[in-house]
């Protein structure tokens, strides 16, 4: 359950942020915003945070962190049948979320 609560947190907040910065765009730059734009953005920015606790679990100083990294993220990422048991701590392995079902 700590993991779920985890993803919750991490994906409220990468959410908001790319809400926030999509807002500036728009009254700043007066930049507008396709759907796709805004999906392709907020799945990079998961995978971005998903490779940056990927890096953080390579330090020595918690040794249970790969482990909660693990069951933090492979509820949502993709092709996980295939992944091998370290893609945690891997880098090489590519890894990557489930795109979002276009909405129609």
């Amino acid at each position: 359950e700590r993991a779920y609560t985890r993803l919750l947190r991490i994906l409220i907040s990468e959410s908001a942020h790319l809400i926030w910065a999509l807002r500036c765009e728009r009254v700043i730059s007066e930049r507008s915003h396709s759907a796709t734009d805004i999906r392709t953005r907020w799945t990079n920015k998961i995978n971005l945070r998903i490779n940056i606790d990927r890096r953080r679990a390579k330090l020595p100083k918690r040794p249970s962190l790969p482990k909660q990294i693990q069951l933090t993220w492979q509820p949502i990422l993709s092709d996980k049948t295939h992944l091998p048991q370290d893609w945690v701590t891997n880098l090489e392995v590519l890894v990557g979320i489930k795109l979002p079902r276009p909405s129609d």
